[in-house]
């Protein structure tokens, strides 16, 4: 079993071209959770998570393809965008 780390990576646009990337870590995931467990925490985050860049209701949540999640302008207007990922934190 392994310690995970629920992270958000967030793009934001300005001034129509110039992009600025932030990671964080949203928590961490204690007591040594297998990945299913661990997804199924990421699951619950993403459903509930409101980024800095998209403070307002108007936000739609999507599953991607290799289990992550996107927090997007739910009409397509907005110069940000957010994917909640799932990661195993390495300890030395």
């Amino acid at each position: 079993m392994s310690t995970w780390l629920i992270i958000a990576e967030e793009l934001v646009t300005t001034d129509g071209a110039t992009s600025q990337r932030q990671v964080k870590v949203v928590r961490p995931l204690n007591g040594n959770k297998t990945r299913e467990e661990a997804l199924v925490e990421l699951h619950k985050e993403a459903k509930n998570y409101t980024s800095d860049s998209l403070k307002r209701p108007s936000t739609v949540v999507g599953r991607d393809g290799d289990g992550s999640f996107w927090v997007l302008p739910k009409n397509g207007n907005g110069h940000a965008s957010c994917n909640l990922r799932l990661i195993e934190q390495i300890r030395p």
